[in-house]
């Protein structure tokens, strides 16, 4: 297959959400994406048609990974010919519930708080820079795994998975959100020195002290087994009540 229809899948599937709804899920940003494709395999009206409605079926993945699933299908699309509708929609639904099992935690579970984490903090310290690390902590990785997992997709077909599988993503899930944590910790204690000292002359030495004692003490928390959810609510809380008797 030429390169200007798999290019144009690969734009449209940024709009895959576009059309989201409750009955079907992300059905028509999928079958929208797929047009590109099914004009340059189909002449037939008919054909074109048929083509379209299998892959309006229900179809829900994370939005990051539906490019890997475009892919797989627009290969089978492909060599399978008209026979390649059962086999297509199978992939489909067996693709994207574990896709969307690793992408939900390592994007909206871990990158994206890190990287809004990440823009505050640097904000809070002066950096004027912090939206563009924001946006580029986040867009980058995601860009990459849509590009890389559309080509990996398109070249191995029903086989794709075995990509995911070699980056080990619940693994860098894992550490991803350790570092969103620690971002969060480090940030909350500089925010209570801004909020607790701002009358007050506290040297540059000891102010970083207190930021490392706060983020020891919330690892120290992780490490004891307190629920992570419940860290940065007490943690808020906490200023609160210190704010209140200052």
């Amino acid at each position: 297959m030429t390169r200007p229809p798999l290019i144009q899948v690969f734009v449209r599937s940024f709009l895959i959400q576009a059309s989201f709804n409750y009955w079907r899920m992300q059905n028509l940003g999928f079958a929208f994406s797929m047009i590109p494709v099914i004009r340059w395999l189909s002449r037939e009206r008919r054909e074109v048609s048929e083509r379209l409605d299998r892959h309006l079926r229900r179809f829900h993945t994370h939005p990051c990974m539906a490019p890997s699933i475009l892919g797989s299908v627009i290969r089978i699309e492909e060599t399978e010919g008209a026979s390649a509708g059962p086999e297509a929609v199978a992939l489909k639904d067996g693709l994207m519930g574990p896709y969307a099992a690793l992408g939900d935690p390592l994007f909206w579970g871990g990158l994206r708080p890190l990287s809004s984490v990440t823009g505050v903090l640097l904000l809070a310290v002066g950096m004027s820079a912090a939206p563009w690390f924001l946006l580029g902590l986040y867009n980058v990785p995601s860009m990459w795994i849509r590009w890389k997992g559309f080509r990996e997709g398109y070249g191995r077909g029903r086989w794709a998975f075995e990509f995911f599988q070699t980056l080990d993503l619940t693994r860098w899930t894992a550490w991803i959100r350790w570092a969103g944590l620690a971002a969060l910790a480090l940030l909350g204690a500089i925010l209570a020195k801004i909020s607790l000292y701002r009358d007050a002359a506290l040297s540059l030495p000891a102010g970083y002290l207190s930021a490392l004692a706060f983020l020891l003490a919330v690892f120290w928390f992780i490490r004891r087994g307190v629920p992570r959810l419940l860290i940065p609510y007490g943690m808020f809380v906490l200023f609160l009540f210190v704010q209140a008797l200052s």
